[in-house]
């Protein structure tokens, strides 16, 4: 029970502009014109457009395409569960990865990283004692940094589990040591402070490292057919979700999950409709189509929503040579809101191509606005959002069905 979500982040800085593209000249600006001026070799043909062609920009009429490599995509949207949010960005935009990342992370672009976004919305609405949240990633990504909440980070889920010594294999006894000391460690009666935030940390994962044992990723999937890194992590993610739709009584209780696909940083060989972005677009499409599929066979499609993200998209004007080109960092992009609970559509509005701050796109939607939708009318109830967006209230966008 309850919702689920899913972050997706297209690591390196998404080209929007060759993800979501002008098919025509329609409305105030001709901005398949400028369009193909300013990308002579990476502008995609309207030729190769017409199969995943998609409705307008509501408030120009500009048609509008999804990247031919996006068929699978093109399928969900054309059902009506994908949302296109055109034009989403922040003020004052960070061409730096890292700091747009920390941006994108705390909802913040005014100050340092303090916290995520998501992980004071866990701080918010779970104790400590609850594991609800899911990184399946190498490390914990920023936007779970909370101040009480606990959140697994782990690439695949046989690896969340107690490490033994080879040479004095004695897990039982290890694991009723440990239980002990986390025990002791976690009691309010007897600790405080970082000593019993670490306590309770090591006595919630220990509890929990049995539950998520019980996991089978081994089921046959959709997500199998796809050959991909993302296909393998959307598999994680939704073998626990399979898990606690079949085992109501028995479940883990995730709900939030969180997971990466890297290379968006295309400053050469960028590619127009072969190359590293193509291939990039077209793994999205696919492992998301799998993935959704996978949660109809569950039972789960109707609770899960798919949200992605990139931290800022590229420059208007291409660089380089015929062969090796590619785009700089640059500023707003598009981005997806995926699944049954969705009001498919386009929102926003494409940046017009004519009127550009230092080559870059000008944002028209807050990113936080997008925040705001998904804590507001997902998770929690409307108003939630203005506790935990600096600069907040927001107005919330209508793409939740």
């Amino acid at each position: 029970a309850g919702a689920i979500l899913v972050l997706i982040q297209l690591q390196g800085g998404n080209d929007g502009l060759n993800m979501v593209i002008p098919v025509d000249d329609a409305g105030p600006v001709a901005q398949r014109t400028l369009y193909e001026a300013a990308r002579p070799n990476l502008g995609v043909p309207v030729a190769n457009l017409l199969a995943t062609e998609i409705d307008a920009d509501p408030m120009t009429g500009t048609r509008l395409a999804l990247h031919p490599a996006m068929t699978e995509l093109k399928g969900l949207y054309d059902a009506g569960l994908v949302a296109v949010v055109n034009g989403v960005g922040y003020p004052g935009q960070s061409l730096s990865h890292f700091r747009s990342e920390d941006i994108w992370f705390s909802a913040d672009p005014t100050v340092p990283f303090a916290s995520g976004w998501f992980g004071r919305y866990l701080d918010g609405a779970y104790s400590a004692s609850d594991l609800v949240a899911v990184d399946v990633n190498e490390t914990l990504n920023p936007i779970f940094v909370c101040q009480d909440c606990n959140v697994l980070a782990v690439r695949r889920l046989s690896d969340f589990r107690l490490p033994d010594d080879p040479l004095y294999p004695d897990l039982t006894a290890k694991k009723a040591a440990l239980d002990a000391m986390f025990a002791v460690e976690a009691n309010p009666l007897q600790t405080a402070g970082l000593q019993r935030t670490i306590g309770t940390s090591g006595d919630t994962l220990l509890s929990k490292i049995d539950d998520y044992a019980a996991i089978n990723t081994s089921w046959a999937a959709h997500l199998d057919g796809v050959s991909s890194e993302l296909a393998k992590r959307l598999k994680q993610i939704a073998s626990v979700i399979r898990y606690d739709t079949l085992n109501p009584s028995l479940s883990v209780g995730a709900r939030f999950f969180h997971v990466r696909l890297g290379g968006f940083d295309t400053h050469t060989q960028q590619g127009t409709l072969t190359g590293s972005q193509p291939t990039l677009l077209q793994r999205l499409s696919q492992a998301v189509k799998a993935f959704h599929d996978d949660l109809g066979d569950i039972g789960a499609a109707d609770k899960t929503l798919m949200v992605t993200f990139s931290e800022f998209g590229r420059r208007v004007v291409e660089n380089g040579s015929t062969g090796v080109t590619g785009t700089d960092h640059g500023a707003a992009a598009p981005l997806f809101v995926i699944g049954n609970p969705v009001a498919g559509g386009v929102y926003g509005m494409l940046p017009a191509l004519n009127d550009l701050s230092s080559g870059n796109l000008k944002f028209n939607v807050d990113f936080r606005r997008v925040y705001a939708t998904v804590i507001d009318d997902w998770l929690a109830t409307p108003g939630a959002h203005t506790a935990l967006l600096p600069g907040a209230p927001y107005t919330t966008l209508p793409f939740i069905a």
